[in-house]
C-alpha cells in the first residue's frame, strides 16, 4: 500500500479512537453530574431542616424541649413522611425561631451542614447558599463566583412563599473529575498507549516498505552493474579459449589483464558486501596495529592517477612519520572509497586534497574535493546502506554504484573506535573527515 494511504488511514484511525474515548468520557461525566444533582436535590431540604433544628436547639429553654429536634431523630424524616412534611416543618420551625427567639436564618451554618452532608456521600465541593425573595432578588450578601455551577431547587422558608433559600455548588468540575479519577487516568493512558503503538506500527511499516524498495533497487543496480563485467569476462574467456590470440601475445596479455581487472572488481564488491554483513553481526575481526598514513595515501594516489579517466589534481598534506592505530587493509579500502567517490561525483576536471594531522590524541584524515557536493537533506542519510548522494546538480548523469561505499567507510571506521563526518556544500565541495585514535 502506498505510504500516502497508510498515513491517511492512520490519521483516521487516531481520530476514531480519540472520538470514541471522548464520547465515553462525556457520557461518564454526564452520568456523574446527574448523580451529584440528584444528591443535591435530596440532601439540600434535609440540610435546611437541620439548620433550623440547630437554631432551635441553641435558643430553646428546657421547658421548650418538646420543640427540640435532634439530628439523629430527623435522619429518616424524608423517608418516613416525604418532602412535603419536611417543607412544612421547615416553614413552621423557621417561623417559630424567627418570631419567638428572633433567630435569623444562617446561610453560613447551612453551607457547613450541606457541605458535610455531601461529603458523607463522597462529594467534596464548595457550597454557597443565599436567601432570595419571591422575585429571586438576593436578600443577603454572598460572595458567589460567576463561573459554571450547579443550583439546587429552592426551599421556601415562610408560609406565603415569599422567602426562599437556595444553594449553589461552585465549580463542580473537580468533584466530577475526582469521581472519574481512575477512569479518566486509565482512558488517557489507554489513548496515549494506543496512539504510540499505532504510530510505532506505522513507522515499522514505512521502514519495511523503504527496506523492500531499497532491496529491489539494490537488486536491480547489482544485476545491471555486474552484467557488464560478467559479459566482459565471458567474452574474453571465449576469445582466449578459441585460440585466435595464440599468435598475438601482446593482445592476449591485454585480454588476461581485462579478465584480472574485471574479476578483481567483482571480488572487491563481494568482499565489501561481506564485510558490511560481518560488521552488522559483530563477526568481523580487525587487526589493529600502527599504520603509517603517508605511504598509504601515496599508494592510493599513484593507483588512481593511472586508473582515472579524467584530469585529476592530487595533493597530499601529511607528515611522513604520522601513524595511526588501525587495520591497514580496511583503512586503505575506506580511504580508497572516498577517493573513488570524489572521482565519480565530479566534472571532467577535479581537485582532490588528502590531509592528515594529530589533534587531542586522535589522528584526523580528510578527503576534500571540488565536486558536485551533497545537499543538506542527503547528508542526514549519506552513510546508510544503498544511499547515494551528490546527484542533485547532475541529474542527467547516471552514476554506477550500489550505495554501499560510504556505509562501508562508516562501519569500518567506527569498528576501529573512530568516527566519520561530512562537510559539504552542494555544487561547491565535499569533505569527509575520518577520526581515529593514535593508540589503541
Amino acid at each position: 500500500m502506498p505510504q500516502k494511504y497508510i498515513k491517511i488511514l492512520t490519521f483516521l484511525g487516531l481520530i476514531a479512537i480519540v472520538a470514541v474515548q471522548s464520547l465515553w468520557l462525556v457520557n461518564a461525566y454526564q452520568l456523574i453530574d446527574g448523580k451529584i444533582r440528584q444528591a443535591c436535590s435530596r440532601l439540600f431540604p434535609k440540610s435546611v431542616l437541620d439548620e433550623v433544628a440547630d437554631r432551635l436547639n441553641q435558643v430553646s429553654d428546657s421547658e421548650d424541649a418538646e420543640l427540640t429536634i435532634h439530628l439523629e431523630e430527623t435522619a429518616n424524616i424524608e423517608e418516613a413522611s416525604g418532602p412535603e412534611l419536611i417543607s412544612r416543618l421547615i416553614v413552621a420551625f423557621n417561623h417559630y425561631a424567627d418570631s419567638v427567639y428572633q433567630s435569623a436564618f444562617s446561610t453560613s451554618a447551612l453551607d457547613s451542614i450541606f457541605t458535610e452532608a455531601l461529603a458523607g456521600e463522597g462529594i467534596y465541593v464548595q457550597v454557597h447558599s443565599q436567601v432570595l425573595d419571591s422575585v429571586r432578588l438576593v436578600n443577603t450578601s454572598s460572595s458567589l463566583l460567576s463561573f459554571k455551577h450547579i443550583e439546587t431547587q429552592p426551599v421556601f422558608l415562610d408560609e406565603g412563599k415569599t422567602t426562599l433559600v437556595q444553594a449553589r455548588i461552585v465549580n463542580p468540575y473537580w468533584a466530577i473529575c475526582r469521581q472519574m479519577g481512575i477512569s479518566l487516568i486509565a482512558t488517557i493512558v489507554l489513548i496515549v498507549l494506543v496512539v504510540v503503538c499505532l504510530l510505532y506500527q506505522v513507522k515499522i511499516i514505512l521502514r519495511q516498505n523503504k527496506i523492500a524498495r531499497l532491496r529491489q533497487d539494490f537488486t536491480y543496480a547489482m544485476i545491471h552493474n555486474m552484467k557488464t563485467p560478467i559479459n566482459t569476462i565471458t567474452m574474453a574467456g571465449h576469445t582466449l579459449e578459441s585460440g585466435v590470440l595464440d599468435n598475438k601475445p601482446e593482445l592476449k596479455r591485454q585480454y588476461f589483464s581485462i579478465l584480472n581487472e574485471e574479476s578483481g572488481h567483482l571480488l572487491q564488491l563481494s568482499e565489501r558486501i561481506l564485510t558490511i554483513a560481518k560488521l552488522e553481526q559483530s563477526n568481523l575481526k580487525l587487526t589493529l596495529a600502527p599504520v603509517r598514513i603517508y605511504p598509504l595515501l601515496d599508494e592510493l594516489v599513484c593507483k588512481y592517477k593511472v586508473k582515472a579517466k579524467k584530469v585529476v589534481d592530487f595533493r597530499i598534506d601529511c607528515p611522513e612519520m604520522l601513524e595511526v592505530m588501525a587495520d591497514e587493509e580496511y583503512l586503505k579500502e575506506a580511504v580508497s572509497n572516498l577517493i573513488d567517490n570524489s572521482l565519480k561525483y565530479s566534472d571532467d576536471e577535479v581537485q582532490i586534497r588528502l590531509s592528515a594531522y594529530t589533534e587531542n590524541g586522535y589522528v584526523v584524515i580528510k578527503v576534500w574535493d571540488n565536486g558536485w557536493g551533497i545537499s543538506r537533506q542527503q547528508q542526514k542519510h549519506i552513510f546508510e546502506k544503498f544511499q547515494q548522494g551528490g546527484l542533485e546538480e547532475k541529474k542527467d548523469k547516471r552514476i554506477a554504484g550500489f550505495g554501499l561505499g560510504l556505509n562501508y567507510v562508516y562501519k569500518v571506521i567506527t569498528a576501529m573506535d573512530g568516527s566519520v563526518h561530512v562537510d559539504s556544500v552542494e555544487g561547491k565541495y565535499s569533505e569527509f573527515v575520518l577520526v581515529l585514535p593514535v593508540k589503541a
